[in-house]
């Protein structure tokens, strides 16, 4: 009788627990939401979190609470909410780096796919290739003919080692069979500044960052890295239509919650983002951005994530490339 009793007791405790779960799913979110971003304010990152914040908060009649922790290309940020509590309360606003920083640094402070439950990819921007003063080409097939001719002399410059846009033209090179000389810069402004000063020939940047130059004429695109031509720059060619089939890089922005989250509530805010993203008050901000929507299923983000850290760990590790 009294192992029966037990049994029951051990079953209400369970149902009880249950029951608690599932109001607790039925009920988010039912106060603020902390959206942790790696990156300094005013930033790509930042922008897109801010922007999305506003959305859901009309949405849910919750706020969203913006909570900037840069440090470590994003480490510090991620690790801070690999570590909180699986309450969906606590979101990472991630990036490409959480899938190169698997690769780029020795001890990153959490794996990317053991530690985090994807949410949803929100959009994304591509990196593009591009040139100066010092470049006589037009296109890429002008700057393989010409790499090809001098192996490791022609120079790029790029915001820095390990970022999207170096990656990028890694990628590129060995696609292409090319072997050019990177120069890390910190930031896209000052490689844009020596391109345009005629210092170095190439540039591998993010996209937003030349479209006034390119308007003007000061700066040429020689490729898009997306699948189709970007609405922003309707006559840069993209990579794949110049004899690269299939050439796609991004850098691109998602949602996490900490391992753990149940997932009806990490459902349930899949639900929201997309409604959010589907807006078109949102999709006018990324566009401003330089990014285009993108969207996406937990499971989708999930085997997103495991094909990038796939790709571009393998480019890494051939390629030598370290943290700065």
């Amino acid at each position: 009788m009294k192992s029966l009793m037990s049994a029951i007791a051990a079953l209400s405790v369970i149902a009880s627990g249950l029951s608690a779960r599932a109001q607790s799913v039925e009920k988010y979110p039912e106060r603020p939401i902390t959206f942790v971003v790696g990156f300094a304010a005013g930033g790509a990152v930042d922008i897109v979190a801010r922007s999305l914040g506003g959305q859901l908060q009309s949405q849910t009649g919750q706020s969203v609470i913006i909570e900037n922790r840069p440090g470590a290309n994003s480490n510090v940020a991620a690790i801070a909410v690999a570590h909180a509590k699986p309450d969906g309360y606590t979101i990472l606003v991630g990036a490409n780096g959480m899938t190169a920083n698997m690769a780029l640094y020795p001890n990153p402070g959490f794996d990317v796919e053991r530690d985090f439950a994807p949410v949803a990819s929100l959009g994304e921007a591509p990196p593009v290739i591009a040139s100066g003063k010092g470049f006589s080409g037009v296109n890429l097939h002008d700057l393989v003919e010409q790499a090809k001719a001098a192996p490791d002399t022609m120079a790029y410059g790029s915001p820095g080692a390990g970022s999207s846009a170096h990656l990028t033209m890694e990628l590129f090179q060995r696609v292409a069979g090319i072997q050019l000389r990177h120069v890390p810069y910190r930031g896209g402004a000052p490689a844009i500044a020596d391109a345009l000063g005629g210092h170095i020939p190439l540039l591998s940047v993010n996209f937003p960052e030349v479209l006034g130059q390119v308007a003007a004429g000061e700066l040429r695109v020689l490729g898009v890295p997306s699948p189709q031509r970007h609405p922003l720059m309707p006559q840069a060619p993209t990579v794949a239509e110049q004899g690269f089939p299939g050439f796609e890089a991004s850098t691109w922005w998602a949602l996490f919650a900490p391992a753990g989250t149940p997932r009806g509530i990490v459902e349930k805010l899949n639900a929201e983002v997309r409604k959010a993203l589907a807006t078109p008050d949102f999709r006018a901000k990324l566009l401003q951005s330089g990014g285009v929507v993108t969207g996406s299923t937990p499971d989708e983000m999930a085997a997103f994530i495991h094909a990038e850290r796939a790709k571009w760990t393998k480019i890494i590790v051939e390629a030598g490339i370290k943290a700065e």
